[in-house]
């Protein structure tokens, strides 16, 4: 599956609003389809913190100066 945009997460933990603000601001400016936006969010959201960073790894790049 071709992954819905680049992001950078930041170094520490984030809250998870912000990692899924994070999220959706950069697959809108990489131009995904709102639908699969809406997957990625309504999954990402289905556990606790650590299962939302396994979903954003899934759907997203992370950037190589975060990793």
């Amino acid at each position: 599956m071709k992954k819905l945009a680049t992001i950078d997460l930041p170094s520490t933990n984030a809250n998870a609003f912000e990692v899924l603000a994070r999220c959706q601001t950069a697959a809108k400016k990489a131009g995904a389809e709102r639908a699969r936006i809406q997957t990625f969010l309504e999954d990402a959201v289905q556990g606790d913190y650590e299962h939302l960073l396994r979903v954003v790894k899934t759907h997203f790049e992370i950037s190589s100066a975060q990793t």
